[in-house]
């Protein structure tokens, strides 16, 4: 099965072409420039260097969120346009289960680690889920949260005193303000940070292939819709100073 694995949600951008298991090419931008700019000639390097038209992929994986919402829907609305006019299906992934994916312990067990995988969302808040390392088994749902309120959370589950804990993403600095103003690292076995760790292809392709393994049924271009988990601050500010709130 041939899948082009692509990701927008956050500040890098990347495109990866899986036949199989099979890792055929892969492309990552960290440039400044916007993913309108960078997204589109990453894909079409990938696909020419593969010789392959958009019509003989079998499915688009893209990440869906949550993220950045500009980046969010440049990257859905560059697929939902190659997918309606290739006739070809997508499928959604998470953005942080992707990003728990690219990324492999090294320095402790994989049964004995658990990822908290986290993108800057300002005030204090993140984009974040919790997966054990070694099955990517979600342990905290996807959404926006208060760090503090993150912690707190894991806190209460009796896994955690076993558990090494790897937080990644560029919302670790943020989790990491949040653990300092706890208890959190005299109750695990570890906590360590990877700021730098970004969404790679393997990721992507790696939680698409476990929806595929499950039997999921990839969607047309009409049916894929983003999981943005907050609302954006247009519209919290909208709500917040709306007339009829008064």
């Amino acid at each position: 099965m041939r899948i082009l694995a692509m990701d927008t949600s956050n500040s890098t951008c990347c495109a990866g072409l899986y036949d199989g298991d099979k890792e055929l090419s892969y492309k990552l931008s960290f440039e400044k420039r916007t993913h309108s700019e960078t997204f589109m000639p990453l894909v079409h390097e990938v696909m020419q260097e593969n010789g392959l038209k958009h019509s003989d992929l079998d499915a688009y994986a893209v990440t869906v969120g949550p993220g950045s919402f500009t980046g969010i829907r440049i990257g859905l609305s560059f697929v939902k346009g190659m997918a309606a006019a290739s006739d070809v299906k997508c499928i959604p992934v998470s953005s942080v289960e992707a990003l728990a994916r690219s990324v492999d312990p090294v320095d402790t067990p994989k049964d004995k680690t658990i990822f908290i995988s986290c993108f800057e969302a300002r005030n204090n808040r993140v984009f974040a889920g919790v997966f054990t390392a070694d099955n990517y088994m979600r342990l905290i749902p996807d959404n926006a949260y208060n760090a503090d309120d993150l912690i707190a959370i894991l806190r209460k589950m009796t896994i955690i005193g076993d558990m090494n804990f790897i937080v990644i993403g560029d919302g670790s600095n943020t989790v990491n303000k949040a653990i300092n103003n706890s208890d959190f690292c005299t109750e695990v076995l570890s906590v360590n940070y990877a700021p730098g760790a970004v969404i790679l292809p393997k990721g992507i392709y790696g939680a698409a292939k476990k929806l595929i393994d499950n039997l999921y049924e990839p969607v047309s271009a009409l049916n894929l819709e983003p999981m943005y988990c907050a609302k954006a601050q247009a519209e919290r500010l909208r709500i917040k100073y709306n007339p009829a709130n008064d």
